[in-house]
């Protein structure tokens, strides 16, 4: 459980984390393909792909973003349950790319605070066949 000294942003999972996270996205069909996608493309991959993979996993599923009309809205389960990470990635201060499975993906950070930067999905629809 969440340590009740630091509500807003834990960097180690928790049942928070995973309860209002990712259990309501694994419910949305798509969303739970693109997981999926990610996984099948590690079958096989060497150590430097999964690496890659695991980054593209952290930009999606934990920390992304994703366009509805004019707005960029949160789907990722390290920004759905930090209402800190949320409010931060509202303010519209971190930098926000396009989601390129294909590029290199930054650093992951974790114990640096809220994330610098987030990449945006047009949709899911739009995420599943980037990662196909």
């Amino acid at each position: 459980m969440r340590h009740h000294s630091k509500p807003h942003y834990t960097p180690e999972p928790d049942v928070v984390h995973e309860l209002i996270g990712h259990v309501p996205m694994l419910a949305d069909p798509t969303f739970a393909d693109m997981v999926e996608a990610i996984g099948v493309a590690s079958l096989g991959a060497d150590e430097k792909q999964i690496w890659h993979l695991t980054k593209v996993y952290w930009y999606t599923v934990e920390f992304g973003v994703v366009r509805e009309g004019q707005d960029i809205k949160a789907f990722g389960s390290g920004i759905l349950s930090s209402f800190g990470e949320l409010e931060y990635m509202g303010q519209n201060t971190a930098e926000i790319q396009p989601f390129d499975p294909f590029k290199a993906q930054p650093k992951m950070s974790y114990k640096d605070g809220y994330q610098k930067k987030y990449f945006v999905l047009d949709s899911f629809d739009a995420g599943l066949q980037q990662l196909r």
